[in-house]
């Protein structure tokens, strides 16, 4: 009996040495997530004339011209931002006013009413995420979604 007694004492002790011994799992690194580098601007052109496409049924050659019209915008806001923060909005009014009648002078007046009713679409739904973003985490006292009330020549119907 005292050696069974011994012999499971013995091994046991073998086991906790062996636990004690064995290396600490390493501590879990939590690195900042990797930064996503800014699309260039022929990239956002062509994310955003393919999706004009769609949307507005675009012809081929109507779809370079906004292409170009896209490039030219996406270029001039990524200069504007990197060097102006502070003026960005001022600054920016009159890039995006010609974006919209570079665009509008491709389109066939249905298009531009498809165009137009999509740029007071995607202002409403700006101005919902805005209206979330300010609300409170229990939901009171948000305020009721309004349609805007008219296009600005600035609202192009992309963000920035």
């Amino acid at each position: 009996m005292k050696k069974i007694i011994l012999t499971a004492l013995v091994a046991a002790t073998m086991q906790l040495a062996q636990a004690q011994q064995a290396p600490a799992p390493a501590p879990a690194v939590t690195s900042a997530p990797p930064q996503r580098q800014a699309p260039t601007p022929e990239q956002i052109a062509n994310r955003q004339a393919t999706h004009l496409q769609k949307v507005l049924t675009l012809t081929e050659e109507q779809k370079q011209k906004v292409y170009q019209a896209v490039v030219a915008r996406a270029t001039a806001m990524q200069q504007i931002k990197n060097k102006n923060r502070k003026e960005l909005h001022t600054e920016a009014k009159p890039v995006k006013e010609k974006f919209v009648n570079d665009v509008n002078a491709t389109l066939t007046p249905e298009q531009q009413q498809k165009w137009e009713q999509y740029r007071l679409q995607q202002k409403q739904k700006m101005q919902d995420r805005k209206n979330n973003q300010a609300a409170p985490a229990n939901g009171t006292n948000v305020a009721p979604a309004t349609a805007p009330a008219k296009l600005e020549p600035s609202d192009d119907g992309m963000r920035n």
